[in-house]
């Protein structure tokens, strides 16, 4: 698969109510063992068919904290940024597919990206070996540019 953007979880970001300043954002882990066939045009996670998420003692969905939004008139983009996110040292035995961002709406869980393929090929990674974090690009998570 490749890394895709949600439609339903754009358009939540783009919502006066639901931004990404506003919004309660998550990250979730999913296994490998998961069949879940992601598409753009899902809209929930809830009962999402074949997702399987990661399920050691330690492991939990992670909130992303200090969201801010960033304008660079000199590259003509707008970025959203956030902190790193940190599972911490997460036990052996199952393996990282994906890295999936939702809005917590409290039921659903609306996706705004999937990463299985990142740059420097740790996807997928199996659990055990230290912490396991993600480092966002320093220029955003996500970035929108024009020419």
């Amino acid at each position: 698969m490749a890394n895709i953007l949600y439609q339903a979880g754009v358009a939540k970001l783009l919502a006066a109510s639901t931004t990404w300043v506003a919004g309660t954002w998550k990250v979730l882990l999913e296994r490998s063992t998961s069949t879940y066939a992601p598409a753009k045009a899902d809209a929930t996670l809830l009962n999402a068919a074949g997702l399987v998420e990661i399920s050691v003692a330690t492991y939990a969905r992670q909130t992303i904290s200090t969201p801010t939004v960033a304008i660079d008139n000199t590259n003509s983009n707008v970025a959203i940024k956030c902190d790193n996110v940190d599972w911490g040292n997460l036990e052996t035995g199952q393996t990282v597919k994906s890295i999936i961002a939702y809005l917590d709406d409290g039921s659903n869980g609306v996706p705004l990206f999937r990463i299985d393929t990142d740059e420097d090929g740790l996807l997928p990674r199996a659990l055990g070996g230290g912490d396991f974090s993600v480092t966002w690009n320093a220029a955003g998570v996500l970035v929108f540019s024009q020419a």
